[in-house]
């Protein structure tokens, strides 16, 4: 058992030796504890388990030194018995050069994807989903090896991708084809064969930058040395329908932590978009790495992040039910347990699409609770499309910042929830300066996408998060 914690065993009949990859839940000395709490007898039960599904080192991250990236992936599934895998990542790219325009408009609402494979990638392309592919993205057939493995390859310029695997799919985007994470890459709230909280049906994959191929460096989306903590929190939720009473926060802390320092910290409370839960900015969002590594080169102070879960409360008028939750209990949960400030100087509250519209919401309902407001690809309501001069008088003083990408189809068109058209990003902006709002604006390019949104909360938190106020009347 101490050689199965190292992360070595001899096992099988052939008396194979596997070695466990650092992305398999055995190389975290604690799933096996139990193990060892039960007994030496339990080995037996465990040996044929990691005979049958062996562990592969997956995604593994190679510099090739090679067009037309410097690097390549290969991603590995065990499974003999499959007849067919796929694998779907993020991975169509758009050359913006060749776009006959830079960005939607009322009368050309959509810029599609030129869908450039990552083996055609050349410098100044960027990821841009495709309409009508599965999920926007591409799928491709992975190879069968004879030990049972199945493989892909495929090279790829920095950043961070989701991919999941398909197996025995008739069909990609047939509703019955289920997604699943690489089990040797699993959510981080997965543990043991346990899952705290959303089960996410994902996982990620950072590349480095390799300059001779003219690669945009992302290393402030990789894994940092010096290292905050996620922790996932459940917190009574009266009324909430699922879980029932109940919620889930994700809660970031920074590097070296100090619950008893002078100075408690700023917190950024962070949402998801439509149909995603408090997993999604920790996982897709690469949230902790991305806080890491801003903290670890001082281009943002240590700061707490709070990612709720913001699905499954009773409907209710523009998410008033979320509003209250997260005034009357998420807030005072988190100040109850974290070493966190009280005053609404020290808060900030940003979201993407769904989130985004929440943000926008929350600020003109209550914008005495937060001080900084931050919208990604998101847009107004009607009640608040034309500001009325009391809520204008109420943002007066708060700092105001909107993101989105440049050929967000929803960036011109606006979309619809419930058969009510919300106002796209392009529109916000010019409502808010016939008001005489002030208001940040940050666009890259990009779609409705995490590509965009990783950007956007860095620039988010290093231009406007924790900042004085752009338009001061001191």
């Amino acid at each position: 058992l101490a050689r199965l914690v190292r992360g070595r065993v001899r096992v099988g009949a052939k008396n194979e030796r596997h070695k466990i990859s650092r992305y398999s839940p055995l190389a975290n000395s604690a799933s096996v504890l139990p193990a060892i709490i039960a007994g030496c007898a339990l080995f037996s039960s465990v040996t044929p388990a990691l005979a049958a599904e062996p562990s592969v080192k997956s995604p593994e991250v190679t510099h090739t030194g090679k067009a037309p990236t410097g690097y390549a992936v290969t991603f590995r599934y065990v499974n003999p018995t499959a007849k067919k895998v796929q694998i779907r990542g993020e991975w169509y790219f758009t050359r913006p050069g060749n776009l006959t325009q830079i960005s939607p408009t009322p009368d050309h609402p959509t810029i599609d994807s030129h869908a450039i494979l990552p083996t055609a990638w050349q410098p100044g392309d960027f990821p841009l989903p495709r309409t009508g592919a599965v999920g926007g993205w591409p799928v491709a057939e992975m190879q069968k090896g004879t030990d049972g493995v199945w493989t892909f390859t495929t090279p790829l310029p920095s950043g961070t991708y989701s991919y999941s695997f398909m197996v025995d799919c008739a069909e990609a985007n047939s509703p019955q084809c289920t997604r699943t994470t690489d089990p040797n890459n699993r959510p981080w709230n997965e543990a043991g064969g346990v899952t705290k909280g959303s089960t996410l049906r994902s996982s990620q994959v950072f590349v480095p930058s390799d300059r001779s191929f003219n690669t945009t460096d992302y290393a402030w989306q990789g894994p940092a040395t010096t290292k905050g903590k996620l922790s996932h929190e459940t917190y009574k939720s009266p009324g909430h329908i699922t879980p029932k009473d109940e919620n889930w926060l994700v809660v970031y802390t920074p590097p070296n932590y100090d619950a008893k320092r002078a100075k408690p910290y700023p917190t950024l409370w962070l949402s998801h978009g439509g149909g995603g839960n408090e997993m999604e900015w920790s996982t897709q969002g690469a949230a902790a790495n991305i806080l890491d590594n801003l903290i670890n080169t001082g281009e943002i102070q240590p700061v707490v992040v709070v990612m709720p879960n913001a699905g499954g409360f009773p409907e209710s008028d523009l998410f008033e039910a979320y509003d209250l939750d997260l005034i009357n209990t998420m807030i005072p949960f988190v100040e109850s347990r974290y070493h966190v400030s009280k005053s609404a100087m020290d808060r900030a509250f940003s979201g993407l699409s769904m989130g985004g519209m929440l943000t926008n919401t929350f600020m003109f309902r209550h914008p005495e609770v937060f001080q900084y407001y931050g919208m990604m690809s998101a847009g107004l309501p009607p009640e608040f499309a034309t500001p009325s001069p009391a809520q204008i008088a109420a943002l007066k003083g708060k700092v105001v910042w909107l993101g989105g990408g440049w050929q967000d189809f929803i960036h011109a068109a606006g979309f619809k929830t419930n058969a009510t058209t919300h106002t796209g990003p392009a529109k916000q902006v010019s409502a808010f300066a016939q008001a005489g709002i002030p208001l940040v604006t940050d666009y890259v390019h990009g779609g409705h996408q995490w590509y965009v949104w990783r950007i956007l909360l860095k620039d988010f938190l290093t231009r406007s998060a924790f900042l004085p106020t752009p338009y001061a009347t001191w």
